[in-house]
């Protein structure tokens, strides 16, 4: 599905990509990590015929900067910065749906409202007046209902509040199993569950190129109940965050679940907390 000989691009003198060899195959669901300045946006532009490079591309067997309206209209792409876009919601939800022959207004609106997004409510607000994450599930709707063969996404769930980041993973694994996906991040655990295989750039090379076993503890939703010795403002706000509610009107007890994918996550966060936590089950 996507070919890549000898790929090489430079910016001035600086070499970003040297010589890169990659093949990537119908349905892999790919994590592209590495640091700052590896050359993984790069790589992404090139895919998606921004930029004029060295080497052989292919995507869906064809040059991507020579036929990129017939490149693009099968591949959905979220950015990791919102671009400045001066359109409305609605005027944007419209031009997006005119350029893909898959997508349409109302599939948009459904994909934007299973995000937590509303917006019909928020049609008349420009793209740039919206907060980061609105932002974020408006690019994430318009990229899905595209019902795109490729999904290419630079730091995909950066700006998402843990509800949206659940409904977004939950969706990519249980609804587009057989979608070509390139995640770009820095970190490989906050993409571990939806991925089949890792590829590590650094300084426009590979240096790590892995399978990935999936299971399926990712999909599920986790069942968890936490006491805290004593009732703080900064814990409360985190157990809001994950939508947990609180057990009989209590400070200190909260019941909630959370998908699977997220455990890391979720633990990390209650992590800046361990020395106020009595009890936490989860199941």
């Amino acid at each position: 599905m996507i070919n890549i000989n000898n790929l090489t691009k430079k910016f001035g003198k600086t070499v970003i990509l040297d010589q890169l060899n990659l093949d990537i195959k119908k349905g892999e669901r790919i994590a592209l990590v590495g640091q700052n300045g590896a050359g993984k946006t790069t790589l992404i532009r090139i895919l998606l015929g921004h930029y004029l490079h060295e080497g052989d591309v292919s995507v869906f067997g064809t040059d991507p900067r020579n036929n990129r309206i017939e490149v693009l209209d099968r591949i959905g792409f979220v950015p990791q910065l919102p671009p400045p876009i001066q359109m409305t919601v609605e005027e944007l939800t419209a031009f997006s749906a005119g350029t893909s022959q898959k997508s349409s207004r109302k599939k948009i609106q459904e994909y934007a409202a299973n995000l937590g997004l509303d917006i019909i409510e928020n049609g008349k607000k420009t793209f740039q007046k919206l907060s980061g994450g609105m932002k974020q599930k408006l690019l994430i709707a318009l990229a899905l209902a595209r019902e795109p063969d490729i999904l290419i996404m630079d730091e995909p769930a950066a700006n998402l509040d843990p509800q949206g980041r659940q409904a977004f993973l939950l969706y990519l694994m249980e609804k587009m199993k057989d979608t070509t996906m390139l995640l770009s991040s820095h970190r490989v655990d906050e993409v571990l569950s939806l991925i089949t295989r890792i590829i590590e750039l650094d300084f426009g090379h590979i240096v790590q190129d892995e399978q990935v076993e999936t299971g399926e503890t990712a999909r599920q939703m986790l069942d968890c109940q936490i006491t805290f010795i004593s009732p703080n403002e900064a814990t409360g706000r985190v157990m809001e965050s994950w939508r947990f509610q609180p057990i009989n009107g209590s400070r200190l007890d909260y019941k909630g679940q959370f998908l699977g994918a997220d455990k890391l996550r979720f633990m990390t966060e209650l992590s800046h907390f361990a020395n106020n936590i009595k009890r936490l089950n989860i199941n």
